[in-house]
């Protein structure tokens, strides 16, 4: 796949992440707010309005023909977010995140050490019938490795997402995400299926995080799939040899969720990330690539 491909899925999982499509509602149930619309307006629980959540992923040094050397990354990701529930069938979710992405690799590769993105967020749902839920985010965030601050660093995202259920088992989800600040086609349509048999299994076809869950109980779930992970970010550091940096790869992973004390989620889950990259623009280097690895990630989440 091209570096524009790889570029657009990961977008994908940043937009499906804020606007907690229904695939991801259902990886955090029971304990999904009430501005996530998996079910009719008139048949919705009342859900605690605030979340925080925290996630953490390590990925150990591998090598890299690139540079010469290994390169390791450590992630961590900060949400806290409020569901305002302005109608029986309309809500707002307004969010703040941060992450951290910490690379540790050889001076000669010429990364930076740190990459961060702050991110304000403000998404609706409106379940316009009892089949049709409509989804609209807007998620402007500052991208870089923040040893300057300025208008370059600006990311905006626009998305808008329709969940149609046809049925109790099948709902089929489709919209169009508008990019503005990245080095992209700014349209990009998305498409997906989420197909639930029973109470205890849900498959899911919607990028960007296709897989397969089993919960036993509303406390336990278990689960498989794969996603496509990074970022884009704006340079500051002209040692580097390019403005903007882009890192993406390709994760398939097994875990467990368990939901304790009714309002904590922790999930824990292991996986390998592959066709790993580096891409640069705006400069005069090669991208790099790095050598497949495994990986293992901590989440935890509470509601309240």
């Amino acid at each position: 796949m091209n570096k524009c491909g790889i570029f657009f899925l990961s977008l994908l999982l940043f937009f499906c992440t804020l606007t907690v499509t229904a695939a991801q509602a259902e990886e955090n149930a029971p304990a999904a707010p009430a501005g996530k619309p998996e079910a009719p307006a008139a048949d919705k629980e009342t859900f605690p309005p605030w979340s925080a959540s925290v996630e953490s992923a390590w990925l150990p040094e591998s090598g890299s023909r690139d540079v010469g050397g290994k390169v390791g990354m450590e992630e961590v990701e900060v949400k806290l977010g409020r569901t305002h529930v302005v109608t029986p069938r309309l809500s707002l979710l307004t969010e703040l995140g941060y992450s951290l992405r910490h690379i540790s690799a050889p001076a000669g590769a010429r990364l930076p050490e740190e990459l961060h993105a702050l991110t304000a967020s403000l998404g609706s749902n409106y379940q316009a019938t009892k089949s049709l839920a409509l989804n609209f985010l807007v998620a402007p965030g500052l991208r870089s490795d923040f040893k300057a601050i300025g208008a370059d660093d600006l990311r905006v995202l626009l998305a808008f997402l329709g969940r149609y259920s046809p049925s109790e088992k099948l709902t089929l989800l489709a919209g169009l995400i508008y990019l503005e600040g990245y080095r992209s086609v700014p349209f990009l349509p998305i498409a997906g299926a989420i197909y639930r048999p029973d109470e205890h299994w849900t498959i899911s076809l919607a990028a960007p995080r296709p897989g397969v869950s089993y919960a036993p109980d509303r406390t336990k779930r278990f689960y498989i799939g794969g996603e496509f992970a990074g970022g884009e970010y704006q340079l500051h550091d002209a040692a580097l040899g390019a403005k903007i940096i882009n890192y993406s790869n390709f994760r398939a992973f097994a875990g467990a969720g368990f939901t304790l004390f009714s309002a904590v989620n922790v999930n824990l889950s292991g996986g390998y990330a592959f066709a790993r990259r580096f891409a640069f623009f705006d400069g005069f280097r090669k991208d790099i690539n790095v050598d497949d690895a495994p990986f293992a990630r901590l989440g935890v989440k509470v509601d309240w």
